[in-house]
């Protein structure tokens, strides 16, 4: 039950990050948390800034994480008790970032 749950959030962070212009990442290895490439919308601060007042979502800059993960945002998907919070804080960042690709002009 519990690795069945935890792959299907793992899919889902998938379909909807790539699902944003501007956005991509790999499948995930870990069905815990998820490394999401978003330099096409500006530095692991600003982005993850503008989840903070956007989205009212909180996630990690990739910076602390060494040099490589500038560019990048780690997503803790794992910690959510409830599967339909998860959902909705991935719709919420979901919405922001595609507003944000829209002003950048990346389609």
């Amino acid at each position: 039950e519990y690795n069945k749950i935890f792959e299907s959030r793992r899919k889902k962070v998938y379909e909807i990050m790539n699902s944003i212009p501007g956005v991509t990442m790999a499948m995930p290895e870990s069905s815990f948390m998820s490394w999401v490439n978003i330099s096409k919308l500006g530095s692991s601060a600003e982005v993850n800034q503008y989840l903070i007042e956007n989205a009212n979502v909180v996630v990690n800059e990739g910076t602390p994480y060494g040099k490589m993960g500038e560019g990048h945002l780690r997503i803790i998907h794992g910690a959510y008790k409830d599967e339909n919070k998860l959902l909705e804080a991935l719709e919420r960042m979901k919405t922001a970032l595609t507003k944000l690709a829209e002003e950048k002009g990346i389609k």
